[in-house]
């Protein structure tokens, strides 16, 4: 499939984030294997963004600002205005966005207890809802238990997942391979025979799976807290 060619404003915020990088690289000591380790993706991707070849979306372009120690909108005010958007009407302290936010009721499945390298064993149980809405109509999210993906997702959260959505290499996923057994990590790279998966807390080597032996991939549109969950 052709990849869609940027915009001349995504081309633009590739070109104001990479002239911050080249000012800023020596002061902070960075570098863009640096960078991609912070972000839990690979060096090639990095520069993909800096060149131009890939857009920055929401999630990249909130990373980059924690690293590069400046605002989003000094790279992409048009970035920065729909976080502002997206963030209206609620405090930071309550939902980690990455979507549309508005209201609605997204149904808990049931309980995930975190294992070692990002095992899950999975209670299914409705017990309740989260407040907030998804595009996605068959939504759904998931309490996780457990301190192995801290810092990232604490004990108690909640994840907000969409099954219909597309998953790209970066993306979040909820996925469960043909042995049952189910894990939350980041894709490091989609391939037409097999999925590179990537530890979320970078603890642990990527795992490679083939595609006939993965159940599910479900795309993790976002960290919800605690103080939004409803129980029944």
């Amino acid at each position: 499939m052709k990849k869609t060619p940027l915009t001349k404003e995504q081309l633009e915020d590739c070109r104001r984030l990479k002239a911050i990088y080249e000012q800023k690289k020596k002061s902070l000591g960075i570098s863009q294997y640096t960078i991609a380790h912070d972000m839990g993706i690979g060096q090639s991707a990095v520069n993909q963004l800096l060149t131009g070849k890939n857009v920055i979306n929401i999630n990249h372009a909130s990373k980059f600002s924690k690293i590069l120690k400046v605002p989003i909108e000094s790279f992409s005010p048009s970035l920065a205005a729909d976080i502002n958007q997206l963030a209206y009407g609620t405090s930071s302290d309550k939902f980690e966005y990455v979507g549309k936010l508005k209201p609605g009721l997204i149904p808990v499945i049931g309980e995930a207890i975190l294992g070692a390298k990002g095992m899950i064993k999975m209670s299914e149980n409705h017990s309740g809802w989260v407040a907030i809405h998804s595009d996605d109509p068959d939504a759904y999210a998931v309490c996780l238990r457990g301190d192995d993906l801290w810092p990232r997702i604490k004990s108690g959260e909640f994840v907000l997942i969409e099954p219909n959505s597309v998953c790209h290499a970066g993306d979040e996923v909820f996925l469960k391979d043909k042995n049952g057994q189910i894990m939350i990590r980041q894709i490091g790279y989609v391939h037409q025979h097999e999925y590179q998966f990537i530890s979320i807390n970078q603890d642990d080597k990527p795992i490679t799976i083939s595609r006939k032996n993965v159940d599910f991939v479900h795309f993790i549109l976002g960290v919800i807290k605690s103080s939004r969950y409803i129980p029944k």
